[in-house]
């Protein structure tokens, strides 16, 4: 039997140390995972419950609560949710490739803003906002934000592609974030009472992704 030169010895436990790296890295967790190829952003956050969602990108986006669930959690639900995932992620891909070649032109921004302008005022008034001031610009991953400190919502200009039923159900979305910052059981009651098909919007808006 041949005696292992020592410098083989050394290479051999590089080896393993460099395998039990590799094997490590394929553990799921928190940053960005690739599964079957696609890339899953995984992230720790003050929700109640895990939330799954894809961005205009491709990429899929899931969200771990700090409290009352683990990564391994997360895992689990979004393996429960694969084929949903690829099925999801296509036709968004393919609804980002079309909204590339339907590019929004000046007047189609002013149009954007008049109807903005509308809805705003006549929620603002209808809810007792007053003095909310608003803007309009490109955003990557949100159809509007609300900076309720400052009363002042911001609306991404990408709602110029979407039916007024659903710019008016952002526009409310985002004023009852006057009363309630997060998304949690009291905004979804007020949400019921100022806007009870909110709940389908929401579903109609997803379909065309970002917020």
């Amino acid at each position: 039997m041949r005696e292992v030169p020592r410098r083989e010895v050394g290479r051999s436990v590089l080896d393993v140390c460099r395998l039990t790296v590799i094997a490590r890295q394929e553990v799921f967790r928190t940053g960005v995972n690739f599964i079957d190829g696609i890339a899953v952003v995984v992230e720790r956050k003050r929700i109640r419950r895990i939330n799954l969602h894809i961005g205009r990108d491709g990429r899929v986006h899931l969200s771990v609560p700090f409290w009352g669930a683990t990564i391994a959690d997360g895992e689990k639900f979004l393996k429960s949710k694969w084929k949903w995932v690829v099925e999801t992620r296509a036709q968004v891909l393919k609804r980002s490739l079309a909204m590339a070649r339907d590019p929004i032109t000046p007047e189609r921004r002013m149009e954007i803003a008049g109807l903005l302008g509308e809805l705003h005022a006549c929620w603002s008034a209808r809810l007792g906002e007053a003095g909310v001031t608003w803007g309009l610009r490109a955003m990557k991953t949100l159809w509007g934000s609300c900076n309720w400190r400052k009363r002042h919502v911001t609306y991404n200009l990408d709602l110029a592609r979407v039916p007024r039923e659903l710019v008016e159900y952002v526009v409310v979305h985002e004023l009852t974030h006057l009363r309630v910052p997060n998304h949690g059981t009291g905004f979804q009651s007020l949400m019921d009472d100022r806007m009870p098909d909110w709940r389908l919007r929401r579903r109609m808006l997803r379909l065309r992704t970002t917020a």
